[in-house]
């Protein structure tokens, strides 16, 4: 609908029927709406347009989980679009349109901290178990007091994401995690974060649960 701010013949600004009526610099134009909009993409904006929709399904239902993971990285913008940017361009992989995550490149934490040498995964009527080494527990900044953290996504329908800021601390070498929502296959991923809560590991792949 247009509006006539003056009357018939003064400015005005709106639609009427296949005309569209606007101001511009003071005077008043009329043009006509095209019939249909045309939005065709090369293969290639295609494939970054999957590419983004990937990595944003990726941190769907994460964003309070990143905004800790992420904040000593994010400068300058949300914790939710570091996340997104950095998955964006580690974890993507494949040809369009058959581009998936790589479980195995997902970034959810970036730090100084280390994650164990080796971590183990066993699927019982209890729960997930979880075990890692703890040898390296004193190298660098790491320190034995660090506490785990994990996380739990389908990577295939992104319905549903589990994850915990635990107190188990990194020289207990084990854990016990809840069996998983889903009901779909979900990927394990765990952190570790300083006691104190300054510093924090890189992301690392456990395995898939299913």
């Amino acid at each position: 609908m247009a509006r006539l701010k003056q009357g018939i013949n003064g400015p005005g600004q709106g639609r009427v029927g296949n005309v569209i009526m606007y101001e511009m610099y003071g005077k008043t134009y009329l043009r006509s709406r095209p019939n249909r909009y045309k939005d065709k993409k090369s293969e290639k904006q295609l494939a970054q347009r999957q590419r983004l929709k990937l990595a944003q399904n990726l941190v769907r239902y994460l964003n309070h989980l990143v905004r800790i993971t992420m904040k000593d990285i994010s400068t300058g913008r949300s914790t939710y679009h570091t996340a997104v940017s950095l998955n964006l361009k580690e974890a993507i992989e494949g040809n369009y349109p058959d581009q998936y995550i790589n479980p195995q490149k997902v970034i959810l934490s970036k730090g100084d901290l280390t994650t164990p040498d080796s971590v183990s995964l066993k699927k019982t009527d209890d729960g997930i178990h979880l075990e890692w080494s703890t040898e390296n527990q004193r190298n660098g900044s790491n320190h034995p007091s660090d506490n785990l953290i994990w996380c739990m996504k389908d990577l295939e329908s992104f319905d549903h994401a589990d994850y915990q800021i635990t107190t188990i601390k990194r020289h207990q070498g084990k854990a016990l995690l809840p069996t998983p929502l889903s009901h779909k296959p979900v990927e394990l991923w765990i952190m570790f974060r300083s006691a104190d809560e300054m510093m924090i590991s890189d992301t690392k792949w456990v395995g898939t649960v299913g």
